[in-house]
């Protein structure tokens, strides 16, 4: 059904744009120049004529009366360009490469004599960009094809220019929901990035970033990141913008056959596997396909002369069986894992706190206290008298956290060296297929058509589960994971003067999960939980541990799906008038997201180490939980938004010199909204404290409360006060107040400094919108009435509707509901862009840029809890140590936590930017980038919480991405020697291309934050950080044991401790950037070599490839969780990759 609507769907768009003037796409080229004589005045109504060398199309046109002639909307690709004038002898510009959104001034001095004589060029394939003001990358067809990227994902080309700082990983898997996209330009947020094939979307705007298809590097022809200051015919975004064109037919037929392998075999072992004992993981990859290209025509009856239809058609296969990452986990020392019926002598770990007896005022709990012979403070026995043993009889264990422990859940430690440490490797396997075809199409001479249409079929099982926060590999999810893209675009020349395109884009994708490995309840399970009957395949609980483990079992809330899908409509008129090229366009952007809500039906349990026996692992197997939380029902919304964009832009070359970029973008963000208004928002305005406290003394709520109400179409009465609902009383449909103070103004200037094209100062400044991804108001989704999700406070493990400092249990209990709200004042997230630099053209295909790039952040996305205590509450030490019910003391009585989705946060950054491009100079192909920069912001991402809800600027710091110093070169040599041997010689060593990447960073900052007793006593939705101790210096050894210095921290003040306490109080002094991480130097190389076959044309190319080919060891991930009983802490948990090998072959025609 899915497929027919977006059939029928796309055929009728075709029918109705077969009837209207359409233009040119974003991904287009424009070539444009002045016809000058020897003198060097303007020759108007000189004739050009302009030809495409792979497919014939020709472009014709004439001079103004300012001698200028401009030729939009060009296909990627060589062209030929032919000017004549009375007078004049004939003007032939040969080899002119245009590549993807490239403006190309070509610039023609006509000499004086006969038409019959004729000059000839050689256009120079690089150079200076005269035109235009963007700061951007281009990502040639050579790179594209020669470069290595391990696994062949693409993303991994996308870093290679100037201001660009990633997180990628080294090898980037094969499909594109789960590959890494950390990738920011020039100090924005990764998830502000766009990704455009020919023009279209492949970006799932509901996804926190997310691009829906991984395009085959074999069906790339080239592609380009504009970074910065690029012009209004591209928004909806605020970062970069990564432009990828498909290849596409030419006259003669072309195309492959290839496979990429990888093994684990002939890969070195990772630093941290060796070091823990472990065999190297499995990773079994084959990437496998073929393509080819060529006119589409039927002798003698249909495109006889193979100038008029084009087809690409490119089918790539890719089979993955990858083991887990070689990380080195804490766990539970196996001496501590309880039997059922028997007595458990727990052995403390280091630096642990001896657990003492719980204190409560359950009868029924200090019965047994009593006939046990315990007391509730005391430590529980330790007959040795060692301080190390602990005994804890059997009839204090809960009968459910004892068969949880014996599910292997929490697995047991297995490093050689006899630590409480696991480490694993569990293979899994991702399949993915891809089926690509790109149909170009000349209906006229002055109307063109093209088409492309893509489809990802993906699979993929993976250890922890997707998105989970889990700890170890025990449990994980299986993907299904269908996604489709497609572009419609007809062309039109209208006049000389005058291009329109209309250009229909559709993408769209599915998922569907399903958890894998130890995730169901043992036998003879009998916990309860707030609802029974909605825990699909009856999954054991969440249990999330603090010191002195500080980890987490969970099998996400999975079985889950969601759909997504995009619709875009865009018109862009192109009109050369005089010295103006102006273009205008619109848009309008349809994005549906049905998706399940993401939350746990089967529970969440909390255990923190500073309350009931100080260990939070003892305090589990008690069944002492400090909170539990559930969701009522999987509830599957149905999300909607729609954007609406106008441009106008004016390429003004006011003199020949200088040229000038003025535009002004607006889009309309109105926010996402629930298609039949079954979403309600917390306002915090609207809540009314009057009503009373509707919490009875065990924590449950008072249904008699007035602020208990039913709304139509909610299922039961719920405690309402402060809720609003969709699109009832006014209220708006997205729960936000819609921003429409949007407006963008791009500007920007190139000046030739000396008039010959050689060097070129350029500058500019524009402003950018964002509209804001899905998952703020997915997250709301739980919300009552129409949906529900509960927390509850000092409970039972067994039992959660029991209190567990009294023993009490309410009948038809009803508990306060956790929820996400959005602030009503909701503006767009913008960003400033603005650069100023300078490129040369140092030696003919060589060129230098040297520039300064800043950006400025406004209105970016956070999150804040706004329902703790109040900073003045005298029960902040009760609650910190588990004597005092939280939701008792919160500001919003009647609920529990709170998280406030915000666009408060600001962020800046500044660089300065050098590189020169060498192109196919005596066999050199090299691209080097260097960037110095330093970005600081509040929150790092859309959804990051903000650690302290009352002093946002406790979080101000270098950003996660922040890299002070970022150099990378590419460069693709092909060797000279042997061209003129014998047939031997030529055969074995001739012919041989080597090419690389380098890259050279320095590392980013890390928090370390805090995993001890609660010092804040606020009731969660914070994140703690430890302390610095005066005049002692972080830095440290930069061992694996101990990177940073790890005696510099110590645990915060707690709150009720401090004399005069403020906002801060209880929180760590330590900035989020006081400790640096590893940086990187690494280096992969190829080399590579062609065998002709049989005849010209048909060649095999054979392909080895290694990654970090010295074989340097990297530390990438810290244990940054510091407390007294974190062995771990400062330890370096994770290296990059070891040296690896991709071997290749490919049969080219």
């Amino acid at each position: 059904m899915y497929r027919t609507r977006l059939l029928t769907f796309g055929v009728a768009l075709m029918a109705l744009l077969l009837t209207i003037p359409l233009a040119y796409g974003q991904e287009n080229a424009t070539i444009n120049g002045t016809a000058t004589d020897p003198s060097g005045a303007v020759v108007p109504n000189a004739s050009i004529k302009l030809v495409n060398t792979e497919t014939n199309e020709t472009r014709t046109g004439t001079t103004n009366e300012a001698g200028i002639f401009n030729f939009p909307g060009l296909r990627i690709g060589h062209y030929n360009l032919t000017v004549t004038a009375p007078g004049f002898q004939v003007s032939s510009t040969t080899g002119i490469v245009l590549n993807v959104a490239q403006t190309l001034q070509e610039n023609i001095v006509l000499a004086v004599g006969s038409a019959q004589q004729t000059v000839s060029v050689e256009a120079n394939a690089l150079r200076v960009q005269t035109e235009t003001s963007e700061v951007s990358n281009l990502i040639s067809g050579s790179q594209v094809s020669e470069l290595a990227t391990n696994g062949r994902n693409i993303t991994a080309l996308a870093v290679l220019g100037t201001g660009v700082s990633n997180n990628l990983p080294d090898y980037n898997g094969v499909n594109a929901l789960t590959a890494g996209n950390g990738i920011s330009f020039n100090g924005t947020r990764p998830s502000h990035n766009i990704y455009l094939v020919d023009g279209g979307e492949i970006y799932d705007r509901g996804c926190g970033g997310c691009f829906s298809i991984l395009v085959s590097q074999d069906a790339i022809s080239q592609f380009q990141t504009l970074n910065s200051n690029y012009s209004p015919d591209y928004g909806i975004g605020s970062g970069g913008q990564i432009l990828m064109v498909l290849k596409s037919g030419t006259r003669s037929f072309h195309g492959g056959l290839w496979e990429f392998n990888r093994n684990e075999k002939f890969d070195a072992n990772n630093y941290i596997t060796k070091l823990g004992g472990r065999p190297k993981p499995k990773l079994r990859v084959n990437v496998f396909g073929g393509n080819i290209g060529g006119p589409l025509f039927i002798p003698h009856l249909y495109n006889t002369h193979r100038d008029r239809t084009f087809f690409f058609f490119n089918e790539e296969a890719r089979r993955e069986i990858r083991g887990s990452a070689p990380t080195r986990t804490t766990t539970i020392p196996a001496a501590d894992f309880p039997t059922m019926g028997q007595d458990l002598a727990y052995v403390l770990p280091p630096k642990g706190t001896a657990p003492i007896v719980p204190f409560t005022n359950d009868p029924a709990k200090l019965a047994i206290y009593t006939a046990d012979g315990l007391t509730p403070g005391d430590p529980f026995p330790n007959p040795s008298n060692d301080k190390k043993t602990y005994i804890i009889p059997a009839n204090l264990l809960d009968a459910n956290a004892v068969r949880f422990m014996g599910t292997g859940a929490f697995p047991k430690p297995n490093s050689p060296d006899g630590s409480n440490v696991y480490v694993a490797s569990i293979a899994a396997p991702t399949y993915v297929r891809e089926d690509l075809v790109r149909i170009d199409h000349a209906i006229s001479s002055k109307l063109q058509l093209m088409g492309h249409y893509i489809h990802d079929a993906n699979k993929q099982t993976k250890y922890p589960p997707l998105w989970s926060n889990d700890s170890y590999p025990t449990v994980g999810s299986v993907m299904d994971n269908p996604a489709w893209a497609a572009v419609v675009k007809l062309t039109q020349t209208i006049s000389p003067n005058l291009l329109n395109e209309t250009a229909f884009n559709f993408d769209g994708n599915k998922l569907r999960f399903t958890p894998v490995g130890i995730f169901a309840q043992p036998d003879g399970w009998d916990a309860g939980s707030f609802f029974t009957g909605n825990n699909a395949l009856n999954r054991l609980p969440e249990i999330d541990l603090g010191a002195p483990y500080s980890t987490t079992w969970n099998s996400q809330y999975f079985p889950w799906k969601n759909a997504a899908m995009d619709y875009q409509t865009r018109d862009d008129l192109s009109w050369s008038h005089g010295k103006h090229n102006f273009k205008f366009g619109f848009s309008y952007m349809h994005f549906i997201k049905n998706q399940q809500l993401q939350f746990n039906t089967q529970g969440t349990y909390g255990f923190t180490p500073g309350s009931y026996s100080h260990d939070s692992y003892v305090n589990f197997l008690l069944g002492f939980a400090n909170s539990y939380t559930q969701l009522q029902a999987l509830n599957t919304p149905h999300w909607v938004n729609n954007t609406y964009s106008v441009y106008a832009l004016d390429n003004w070359k006011v003199t020949r010199k200088l040229a000038l970029n003025l535009g002004i973008r607006f889009d309309a963000l109105p926010h996402a909204f629930e298609r039949d208004n079954r979403f309600a928002n917390f306002v915090p305005s609207a809540y009314d404290a009057s009503l009373g406290n509707p919490l009875k003394a065990d924590g449950t709520l008072d249904p008699t409360n007035p602020g208990f109400s039913q709304p139509a179409g909610a299922p039961a009465p719920f405690y309402l006060n402060g809720m609003k609902i969709a699109g009832v009383d006014g209220f708006p449909r997205g729960a936000v107040k819609n921003p429409y103070n949007t407006f963008q103004p791009r500007i920007g200037f190139a000046y030739d400094l000396t008039g010959d094209g050689k060097t070129v100062i350029r500058g500019g400044y524009g402003m950018f919108f964002e509209r804001v991804q899905g998952n703020d108001v997915y997250n709301a989704g739980g919300n009552p009435p129409f949906s529900f999700q509960p927390s509850a406070n000092n409970v039972y493990f067994s039992d959660p509707s029991r209190d567990n400092q009294t023993g009490q249990a309410a009948e038809e209990a009803i508990h306060p509901a956790s929820m996400t709200n959005l602030a009503y004042a909701y503006p767009a997230p913008g960003v400033s862009m603005f650069s100023l630099g300078m490129q040369r053209e140092v030696a003919p295909s060589v060129v230098g840029i040297l520039q300064y790039v800043g950006t400025t952040g406004w209105h970016q996305n956070d999150d804040r809890s706004i329902n703790t205590l109040p900073l003045n509450s005298t029960q902040r030490e009760a609650v910190a140590k588990g004597t005092a019910d939280a939701n008792q003391y919160r500001q919003y009585l009647g609920y529990a936590s709170i998280t406030q989705e915000e666009q408060t946060t600001n962020s800046n950054y500044h660089s300065l930017q050098a590189g020169l491009r060498v192109e196919n100079k005596h066999g050199f192909t090299v691209q080097l980038s260097y960037t110095w920069s330093h970005e600081i912001d509040l929150a790092n991402g859309d959804l990051a919480r903000l650690s302290n809800p009352f002093n946002p600027d406790y979080d101000r710091s270098s950003g996660s991405l922040d890299r002070r110093h970022i150099f990378s070169a590419n460069y693709i040599y092909s060797v000279p020697f042997f061209k003129n041997g014998n047939f031997l010689e030529r055969q074995a060593l001739s012919g041989w291309q080597i090419s690389g990447i380098t890259i050279a960073n320095s590392g980013t900052p890390v928090t370390i934050g805090y995993g001890g007793p609660d010092t804040l006593g606020l009731g969660g939705g914070t994140s703690n950080r430890a302390s610095i101790l005066p005049g002692v210096s972080t830095k440290g050894p930069k061992t694996q044991k101990e990177y940073f210095n790890v005696k510099a921290f110590t645990d915060p003040i707690n709150a009720w401790d401090v004399a005069s306490p403020g906002p801060n109080a209880g929180f760590g002094n330590s900035g989020k950037d006081k400790v640096v991480g590893p940086g990187r130097f690494n280096t992969n190389l190829s080399i590579f070599k062609s065998f002709p076959i049989l005849k010209e044309g048909l060649r095999l190319q054979i392909r080895v490839e290694s990654y970090n080919t010295f074989n340097h060891t990297q530390f990438q991930n810290l244990n940054t969780s510091y407390s007294t009983t974190n062995d771990s802490f400062g330890q370096v948990t994770s290296a990059w990759d070891a040296r690896s090998f991709q071997f290749g072959g490919k049969l080219l025609f």
